[in-house]
């Protein structure tokens, strides 16, 4: 999603860099892919949700010293996102100059990873691990989110900084003198439009693979039956149950991978979803002059809540198949599991309708 123009909004991460090209186990390259992780799980989803660009210092392509090009992003991006794990020096260093600027400066790190001088700046704490990316993930789009609605503030350090001026908004600190070139409702609701259409199709490839398995489960109570009937023993249709567990196996695994795409979609969405939300309560008639996204957001909060229904009563009959034979509870559960993300992400999409109400 893209709800704010690249050329009008980019965030500089700083942060641990390491060694991309250190042996394996070197110290530099767990810092490399530790960062690389952060950056790719946590930072560059949240703000493409905002359609802001993030990039690191050496995503740097232009020509010129690193170290200036360093410095004038700390001056002029318009956001800072600090990852503080490991008290990298050069990042507290950086993290200083940021401050002087009055601008938007937003610090995650790794729990029980912070300097301890740092610790008291509010700082978006995560643990490492798939869940806690996510978490730290959402808590970023949310300050993104409240950063672009007022401004963001400021640390003790940057008050003082400024204690001369009388106005300390990042516009009173902008020299540039030019007028904000933030986008309008209607720029929000065709970048909105472009995202709802991507999960459309995450939904319908959902849906194609749940009809797979479902007919896999289909043509394996008819052989089984047709194994009853013949009067076959328990080894005949403990063989008939595996079989299918076999079967499932393939279309399991893409469901799983479909489903995570299905969540990330959301994620993605959810946070722009609800900052252009807030947007239109300001201007109520911005929302009746756009009935057609308004009907776009009620038909994808109407499609969510089937699929979020149709996944929990799959459950039930996942976990009831399941108990037949180890196999096919090894995949079933697999199969559970899954069927819960998509109804878990399908039910945060219907929580957002009330937000387009007139």
């Amino acid at each position: 999603m893209s709800s704010i123009p690249l050329s009008v909004q980019r965030a500089f991460v700083i942060g641990p860099i390491g060694d991309r090209d250190a042996p394996s186990e070197d110290p530099r390259r767990i810092v490399y892919e530790q960062a690389i992780e952060v950056l790719e799980q946590v930072i560059v989803p949240a703000c493409e949700a905002f359609g802001i660009e993030a990039f690191r210092a050496d995503q740097i392509h232009t020509t010129g010293e690193i170290p200036d090009q360093v410095f004038r992003h700390l001056r002029d991006a318009p956001f800072v996102i600090a990852d503080l794990s490991g008290a990298n020096p050069n990042v507290m260093y950086e993290l200083g100059l940021r401050h002087t600027t009055g601008k938007v400066t937003i610090q995650i790190g790794e729990r029980g990873r912070l300097p301890f001088d740092i610790a008291s700046i509010r700082t978006i704490m995560f643990n490492r691990s798939p869940g806690g990316m996510v978490e730290a993930r959402k808590l970023l789009a949310k300050s993104l989110a409240d950063c672009l609605e007022s401004g963001g503030e400021h640390v003790a350090a940057t008050r003082i900084w400024f204690e001369s001026f009388e106005d300390l908004s990042p516009k009173s600190l902008d020299s540039s003198g030019e007028e904000s070139d933030e986008p309008g409702f209607l720029e929000l609701i065709a970048d909105s439009e472009e995202s709802l259409q991507s999960l459309a199709q995450a939904f319908q490839e959902t849906t194609d693979i749940t009809g797979e398995i479902t007919q896999v489960l289909s043509q394996g109570t008819v052989h089984l039956q047709g194994v009853d009937k013949s009067g076959g023993s328990a080894s005949a249709r403990l063989a008939s149950v595996n079989r299918v567990a076999s079967l499932l196996n393939d279309p399991t695994s893409r469901f799983e991978v479909t489903a995570g795409a299905l969540s990330q979609c959301v994620d993605r969405l959810e946070p722009g979803l609800r900052f252009l939300a807030a947007r239109l309560s300001e201007d109520r008639d911005a929302i009746r002059s756009n009935p057609g996204f308004i009907q776009s957001v009620r038909s994808m909060a109407s499609g969510a809540n089937t699929a979020a229904l149709n996944a929990r009563r799959f459950i039930e009959i996942i976990d009831k198949v399941g108990s037949a034979s180890r196999d096919m509870r090894r995949v079933t559960s697999r199969l559970s599991k899954t069927l819960v993300k998509v109804a878990d992400a399908s039910e945060r999409l219907v929580a957002l309708e009330p937000l387009f109400e007139e």
